[in-house]
């Protein structure tokens, strides 16, 4: 009998034989970085000012931070993590922090 054209072969997976996704090793979305980075642009933008010469610190830093932040609402699209309270706390906290780094460069 000759085997599937599709590449599965009998275990009905693709490739390894691993399952596509809900694997215990798939890549949790981490906030601690974003975080981080929005704290420290609010630091910046509080203590530095917002168009001085600080912008060349602020500026990369708001970058990695939405970067971050993206990369982590893909990990959450695909798959699903339930977070802990504490994972919750720090994801609103970093969204909140890049909020008000914008509304300041805004304002200002």
């Amino acid at each position: 009998m000759a085997a599937p054209e599709d590449g599965t072969g009998e275990s009905g997976t693709a490739g390894t034989g691993a399952p596509e996704s809900g694997t215990a090793d798939a890549e949790k979305p981490s906030w601690l970085l974003t975080s981080l980075f929005a704290a420290v642009v609010c630091a910046v933008l509080r203590f530095g000012g917002v168009w001085s010469w600080w912008a060349l610190l602020w500026v990369p830093l708001l970058l990695a931070t939405v970067a971050f932040g993206a990369h982590g609402w893909l990990l959450m699209a695909r798959h699903r993590p339930r977070l802990s309270a504490y994972e919750w706390f720090v994801l609103v906290t970093a969204h909140l922090g890049v909020a008000i780094a914008v509304a300041r460069i805004v304002t200002e």
